[in-house]
């Protein structure tokens, strides 16, 4: 009974929640033009998270739509790159906005290690303050 307990507290722990993290940076100039590099340090091998885009404006400078590439590298050197759009939600009371788009939803990030995703948009994009990307377990999405 007792190995019975320590293998599920093991399981316990390393299924627990790993909560969010969130890594933003501020963009020179309010235009976008730039890779931006973000790294996530990941130890827990067994949990589904989401991974978002964090995007901040000035409502009436930015496009309706944001194209962009995000590429993964993973800590044993897998790269993985694809499109990805950000379609921009207009509200007119709220200034500077903030949006949370989804990218990939219940993600397993298989290997221990720092994971690196580069964020580079397909073209300038103005009124862009800032760009960050978050992992978590419970990531609120806009969109």
């Amino acid at each position: 009974m007792g190995l019975v307990a320590v293998i599920v507290a093991t399981v316990m722990v390393a299924c627990g929640n790993t909560g969010r993290t969130v890594a933003v940076e501020d963009v020179e100039s309010r235009v976008w033009s730039e890779p931006m590099d973000f790294y996530y340090d990941n130890s827990d091998t067994l949990s589904l998270r989401d991974v978002s885009i964090v995007v901040r404006y000035e409502g009436k400078e930015v496009a309706d739509s944001v194209a962009m590439n995000i590429l993964t590298v993973s800590p044993d050197s897998l790269v993985y790159e694809e499109p990805f759009t950000l379609h921009i939600p207009r509200l007119a009371d709220m200034r500077p906005e903030e949006h949370t788009f989804l990218y990939r939803r219940r993600v397993l990030l298989s290997r221990p290690g720092r994971y690196l995703f580069r964020l580079t948009p397909n073209a300038p994009a103005e009124g862009v303050s800032s760009i960050g990307i978050v992992v978590g377990d419970n990531t609120k999405t806009d969109n």
